[in-house]
């Protein structure tokens, strides 16, 4: 067993529980969260090795909540993966890579995951971010 805790902050139970039963066959301990505030609160309360992020999501986006993460001292260096039914270019516009207000700049995330989700490929890009 890895030992690995994964966050799944996802909005759909449907997409929860199927995320959550690769990732727990494959050995990864996880933790839901099924809208970014309350990921970043489970994600600051106990980082995980990694956090799968939903996009489209009510209140916040994923986008939103991923640029917390990223300039939150904390949590920037957890890595993320982006799960999404849109186009893996489409979501990278919504972050804004050139420099906050303050100096910094988001880096782009670890990896991009498209709904419907693939198993292997999905867990080729765990394994190869968190072993």
């Amino acid at each position: 067993m890895s030992h690995q805790r994964v966050l799944l902050v996802d909005d759909e139970p449907d997409a929860v529980e199927f995320l959550r039963d690769i990732l727990e066959d494959n050995g990864y301990e996880v933790d839901t969260a099924s809208n970014a505030q309350e990921g970043l609160t489970r994600a600051r309360a106990q980082p995980p090795n990694l956090i799968c992020l939903d996009v489209l999501m009510p209140e916040e986006s994923g986008m939103s909540l991923y640029q917390k993460l990223r300039t939150d001292p904390a949590l920037k260096h957890v890595p993320v993966l982006i799960i999404s039914g849109m186009s893996f270019s489409k979501d990278l516009q919504q972050i804004e890579y050139r420099d906050l207000p303050d100096g910094t700049v988001i880096p782009e995330p670890e990896g991009v995951a498209e709904k419907p989700i693939d198993i292997d490929q999905f867990m080729a890009m765990v394994q190869r971010v968190v072993g």
